[in-house]
């Protein structure tokens, strides 16, 4: 006679899966994760961790490893595996980052977990070209940015001398601008490269995308001491609030009563950073310094202008 498998046993299998299951379509937060293999009976005590830890090694000895990262679980080795190669990663990267810029709604919902189905189920070899990818300099270099080499390392020498320069650029309007500054760093975004600087003066933050640069003349005299960062501190609301996603050099500062958000940005290209924010309309507002604010109403009154 077959022996009857104990329904506590049946009970741990579908716990199991049903944790699967939300793995396959996301991260999943560890508040959820506790509560679901402890019957929502999580107390806080070294038992309860105990009996979760039972259920990962469980998992893990059928090969399926789950790492945690900033309080969320995600799969590393899922059951059913995709191969993909470098060109395949370097695609899925690219709609990645296409998607990230569409609007909040439904387009960008479907966006979001179509890639994200795609990357629970890399194989170890996708997940390798992976980790490279998400490292900002290989991504940017390696990936795309081969050829500029050499101007890289030239711009991070001068970031590292902390030698004073005169460069010649263009802006996004073909504009040829002279300006004497002091570099600060290379900088990678959406497979752009910038050479962040602070002008002479210590009042502002340019980031000039290395391919603009005309030239470069250094200044026989290096920066003294640490240049002192610019911040920008604004308030976002109502449902930007809740969606907004910080970045590398943003912190959130405080909670206000009505669910805004306090954030301090720190040396961002004020260019960039007043027309990302224009794009939140009345769900944002600068808070400081006064000249940003400025800034902010000479841009609004410009765009006003195109419509009157």
């Amino acid at each position: 006679m077959a022996k009857k498998t104990p329904e506590k046993c049946n009970e741990s299998c579908i716990k199991m899966f049903e944790f699967l299951k939300k793995l396959y379509v996301g991260e999943v937060d560890f508040k959820w994760v506790i509560n679901h293999f402890s019957d929502g009976k999580y107390d806080g005590t070294s038992n309860t961790h105990v009996t979760l830890n039972k259920y990962l090694n469980a998992l893990k000895i059928f090969g399926i490893k789950i790492k945690k990262t900033n309080g969320k679980y995600r799969m590393l080795s899922p059951l059913y595996k995709m191969k993909f190669d470098l060109n395949d990663v370097k695609s899925i990267n690219l709609l990645k980052k296409g998607c990230d810029l569409l609007p909040d709604g439904k387009n960008k919902s479907h966006c979001q977990e179509f890639i994200n189905a795609l990357e629970v189920r890399y194989d170890e070899t996708a997940q390798s070209l992976i980790q490279v990818a998400e490292t900002t300099q290989n991504l940017d270099l390696a990936f795309y940015h081969s050829e500029m080499v050499e101007q890289v390392k030239q711009c991070e020498k001068y970031c590292q001398d902390k030698q004073k320069l005169e460069i010649i650029f263009t802006d996004d309007k073909g504009n040829e601008i002279n300006l004497l500054c002091s570099p600060v760093e290379t900088v990678y975004q959406k497979r752009k490269i910038y050479l962040r600087v602070n002008s002479n003066s210590g009042s502002r933050i340019y980031e000039i995308p290395i391919d603009n640069i005309k030239s470069v003349h250094p200044i026989p005299s290096s920066v003294s001491g640490n240049t002192m960062p610019t911040t920008i501190v604004f308030r976002i609301k109502n449902r930007l609030a809740k969606n907004y996603k910080i970045r590398d050099w943003e912190k959130v500062q405080g909670f206000e009563t009505d669910g805004s958000k306090i954030i301090v940005n720190k040396n961002e290209d004020f260019n960039i950073l007043l027309n990302r924010l224009m794009r939140y309309g009345n769900q944002c507002e600068i808070i400081s310094p006064k000249f940003i604010k400025d800034e902010m109403i000479n841009l609004i009154n410009k765009t006003l202008s195109n419509y009157q």
